[in-house]
């Protein structure tokens, strides 16, 4: 009896701690890509509900060495953890290096990151021509709702991006240097990308970032949006960059 007894209770603990372990917070990883001397890879934080906390991507130590010095750019793909593509609107990400930036003249024409987070399939991307050979896709704008107020439309567009949109408010366009600022992305119609944009002299001071995103007052498509941004320097020399503060849509 006394066996019987004893048996039943570890049987008890061990599904308690099985019940535990299930409702935990988790990560959820996706292959690397090399970049630089290093690596790059995303991952998605979940809470005890298997919803989003958390997205983004480690930059690991040697990843900013190296990098090509002259154009073209290079595009990093990297896909994302499935948990990502099922609570978020987001399908991968595209690390674009800039070696000497990009128009306009005397604002954005420095070494820098554009992190986009995509909301469209990356073989459809791919296929975004460029603006002078068909503006269409460019020039059809989504309803002002699904884009922040204060954000105003780049002219022409970018293959195998799209059209961007920048913040009025953001201080590099009133005469500061550039550091950081959040773009949004569009095509035919759609917002396609959320996009952190960022100097690569910002990156070498070791940041701690975390700032609001600006958010539009309505969501195409139903699913978890971040509400902040951040870009962290880790001590082991890698660096983290995010989207967080996730709020069901």
């Amino acid at each position: 009896m006394k066996n019987l007894w004893l048996c039943a209770s570890l049987a008890l603990l061990l599904g308690a701690c099985a019940k535990d372990d299930s409702s935990q917070p988790s990560t959820q990883t996706a292959p690397a890509v090399a970049m630089g001397n290093g690596k790059a890879n995303t991952w998605v934080n979940l809470d005890a509900q298997g919803n989003p906390t958390a997205l983004g991507f480690t930059i690991s130590k040697g990843a900013l060495d190296q990098l090509p010095a002259t154009l073209p750019g290079t595009e990093y793909m990297l896909a994302l953890p499935d948990a990502a593509t099922q609570k978020t609107p987001f399908r991968h990400v595209m690390i674009d290096w800039n070696p000497l930036g990009h128009e306009p003249a005397g604002i954005y024409d420095v070494p820098h990151f554009d992190f986009h987070f995509y909301m469209m399939p990356m073989a459809e991307v791919m296929q975004i021509p460029p603006y002078a050979v068909n503006p269409t896709g460019f020039d059809k704008v989504p309803a002002a709702a699904y884009l922040p107020a204060g954000y105003v439309r780049n002219p022409g567009g970018v293959p195998a991006m799209g059209a961007h949109w920048s913040d009025v408010s953001s201080p590099e366009l009133h005469g500061q240097p550039f550091t950081k600022t959040f773009v949004y992305g569009t095509y035919n119609g759609h917002v396609t990308f959320w996009e952190p944009m960022v100097a690569l002299s910002y990156l070498r001071t070791n940041p701690t970032l975390e700032q609001d995103i600006k958010q539009p007052a309505q969501y195409e498509t139903p699913g978890y949006y971040p509400t902040h941004f951040s870009i962290l320097a880790k001590p082991d020399g890698s660096y983290e960059v995010s989207l967080s503060n996730f709020v069901k849509r």
